[in-house]
């Protein structure tokens, strides 16, 4: 960028004798001008301070998107734990993060080894969830869904024939979250898959189950979750090239919607159940 300088000009004054023509020694030395004063640029304004940040974002990130361990979920565990003890914090705030603990406690429990750390966790689960609805006043769809669905995996791992006295609180607490939000599709495959794994004199039936997964994809196309228990209850069913239609139909989906559960569960879902076709 070219610069522009400005220059002052010095004026000088000669005195000169008319009478004598002084000689050149005695003129008077030049006085120069006091220069301009520079000006003073304003100061910039302070910057404002940035907004704080919620600490509640990073374990909710570490669940949502995060990779699926045990050192991540642990983590996410540990900070929810400590953020959520703070009494003083928002009552929805808290309500939803103990929600997300909930989620975080059923997915250790998934990924632990022995039955005794399973169901640890999903007791665990089970209490944060809730604490959620406790916290919100009664009603907290997140909150009712995990602590339900931490009872189910705690049946599960117990096995179907030990855990059918709470097939009736499973049902009443999904249907109470759908009652809440029809389009809450956790919940609507949740009571599929109870309706797959109990044996029909238990209450269970195969044709409700296909019905809830279809109604859930009538709702949301693009639901993979529920295309993989599609898949599960064809090849269940003997049925295996549907299976492997709806499968297939998870790996090829271009716009899951819930993409982070898309890439962390469905696709390995969809291609162990590819395999156990072959």
């Amino acid at each position: 960028m070219k610069m522009s300088t400005t220059r002052h000009a010095v004026a000088f004054a000669f005195a000169f004798s008319s009478a004598s023509g002084a000689a050149l020694a005695d003129i008077a030395p030049p006085t120069p001008a006091s220069p301009s004063p520079t000006p003073t640029p304003a100061e910039a304004p302070p910057a404002p301070p940035e907004p704080a940040k919620d600490p509640v974002l990073e374990p909710r990130a570490l669940v949502e998107s995060g990779p699926n361990n045990v050192a991540t979920l642990q983590k996410a565990i540990g900070l929810y734990e400590t953020i959520l003890a703070d009494a003083a914090r928002p009552a929805k705030e808290r309500a939803d993060g103990y929600a997300d603990l909930s989620r975080a406690y059923l997915r250790l429990g998934d990924i632990k080894t022995s039955d005794k750390d399973k169901l640890d966790a999903y007791e665990k689960g089970q209490a944060a969830g809730k604490k959620a609805v406790e916290i919100a006043g009664g009603k907290h769809t997140d909150g009712l869904f995990w602590a339900t669905a931490n009872l189910a995996t705690t049946g599960r791992t117990k096995g179907v024939m030990n855990s059918l006295f709470m097939i009736g609180d499973l049902r009443k607490g999904m249907n109470t979250v759908l009652a809440q939000n029809p389009n809450y599709h956790l919940a609507r495959n949740t009571l599929g898959e109870i309706d797959h794994a109990v044996p029909g004199f238990a209450g269970g039936s195969d044709e409700r189950a296909e019905k809830a997964y279809l109604e859930v994809l009538k709702r949301d196309p693009h639901f993979t979750a529920s295309m993989n228990l599609m898949a599960r209850l064809k090849k269940d069913q003997g049925k295996k090239d549907e299976a492997r239609m709806w499968a297939q139909k998870v790996l090829d989906e271009k716009a899951p919607s819930m993409r982070n559960d898309w890439r962390k569960f469905d696709v390995r879902d969809a291609k162990a159940i590819l395999a156990d076709l072959k």
